[in-house]
């Protein structure tokens, strides 16, 4: 079969690679608007509302009508899809990705993660192994699952991203390779989660991580992955 024409591209430098090639041109932190993160933080209270929601259809057809002006409002100027990712950089050098899924403070979906204990980023030539990434999520019903617990898809998102976040500590991660996760207990929500991921060493392009989910002392998922760097420039076959 011949490919379509029309297809998206699902090739493409990773977030860390295109935070290199934006080095100074890279927004500041201090550009985006703290009335940004407000909205994000409305919008995911306003999912959980509807889905906890008991009104009667005439208070979810006024809702509605309110969720269309905002609609209406926010699509007035948008940036083009093909440009959804936001980097941004913060003073120490390290740079955030703030729209991603995982843990995006400019994404609504993305599941309120807060790093606890970042590091520094690494100077060219720097090795830091181990290294200790700690991480704190607070899930709520609309992620979850099985009753009163959180969708293992959710987890299993939280625990990617914090392990990608570790893979960093020591240099560009690149992309998720094989990610293995092991459901110990449910995974409640509307408690905190306590998350530590633990960058382990490099070979080659590969970068080799390994975490696990807790809440108070019991771990709820363990989890392990390889993470590999873009290839360079005319290296296609390594």
């Amino acid at each position: 079969m011949s490919p379509d024409p029309q297809a998206p591209a699902l090739s493409g430098p990773s977030a860390s690679t295109l935070a290199a090639m934006l080095g100074a041109e890279m927004p500041d932190i201090a550009d985006i608007p703290a009335e940004a993160f407000v909205l994000v933080e409305q919008v995911r209270d306003l999912v959980e509302a509807v889905v906890l929601t008991d009104v009667d259809a005439a208070a979810r057809a006024a809702a509605s009508a309110h969720v269309a002006e905002a609609t209406a409002l926010l699509t007035a100027a948008q940036r083009p899809k093909d440009a959804v990712v936001q980097l941004v950089r913060h003073e120490n050098g390290r740079y955030e990705h703030l729209s991603q899924a995982g843990s995006g403070r400019l994404n609504p979906q993305a599941p309120r993660v807060e790093y606890l204990n970042l590091p520094d980023p690494v100077e060219p030539g720097e090795v830091r192994e181990p290294v200790e990434i700690l991480a704190r999520v607070t899930l709520t019903a609309q992620h979850g699952g099985p009753p009163g617990r959180a969708h293992g898809g959710v987890v299993a998102t939280v625990l990617d991203q914090v392990l990608g976040v570790a893979a960093s500590v020591s240099g560009p991660a690149g992309f998720t390779a094989g990610l293995d996760i092991r459901f110990r207990k449910g995974t409640p929500y509307d408690v905190p989660l306590d998350v530590a991921a633990r960058f382990l060493r490099r070979e080659g392009r590969k970068t080799f991580v390994t975490a696990e989910l807790r809440v108070g002392e019991v771990v709820t998922a363990e989890a392990t992955a390889v993470f590999v760097t873009d290839r360079a420039p005319g290296d296609e076959m390594a």
